[in-house]
């Protein structure tokens, strides 16, 4: 359904950068919840500090997958801009790799961490602690492939994220 457009719009804009912030917080609360967690397993109560940073790591996990679903129902019904003409085939395959599997985290990450919260499934809490890392990489790679492009190719990939198409 998505048509060719030569740049973001105001929404997916919007929505990346939301996305960024909500992200880099969980980031910052992960030390909070992990000893909240610990806390659970130990039997005895967490930090107040803790208890509150907890539960608005668990509310910014459960937007960030309602964010991440708006995000690709977006990039389905509008589409979003090609990479630029002269692009080698592997820095597209690497981008859209890069891309796809940080939408593949941005899901993953919030569902394995209701089941292992909210269900006491530990496997899920294994499994979030390294998807974290994985996410950590992949946020690292498309960063570094932005400021490639920007500084190196030359290219208005990295912009097309802080000027929105006119509309």
């Amino acid at each position: 359904m998505s048509e060719k457009v030569s740049g973001y719009s105001r929404l997916q804009v919007s929505l990346h950068w939301a996305v960024v912030i909500l992200v880099a917080f969980q980031f910052l609360a992960h030390n909070a919840i992990e000893a909240t967690w610990n806390a659970h397993l130990d039997g005895t109560l967490p930090s107040q500090g803790s208890g509150l940073l907890t539960y608005l790591h668990i509310a910014s996990g459960v937007l960030i997958l309602a964010l991440a679903l708006c995000r690709l129902y977006l990039r389905y019904r509008r589409g979003v801009p090609q990479p630029p003409g002269d692009e080698p085939r592997i820095l597209k395959i690497l981008s859209e790799s890069v891309h796809g599997l940080i939408y593949a985290m941005l899901l993953s990450l919030p569902v394995s961490g209701v089941m292992g919260w909210f269900f006491d499934f530990r496997l899920a809490v294994v499994v979030h602690e390294y998807l974290q890392a994985v996410l950590l990489g992949l946020i690292t790679a498309h960063i570094t492939g932005a400021i490639f492009q920007h500084l190196i190719r030359r290219s208005d990939v990295m912009m097309r994220m802080f000027a929105p198409e006119k509309t």
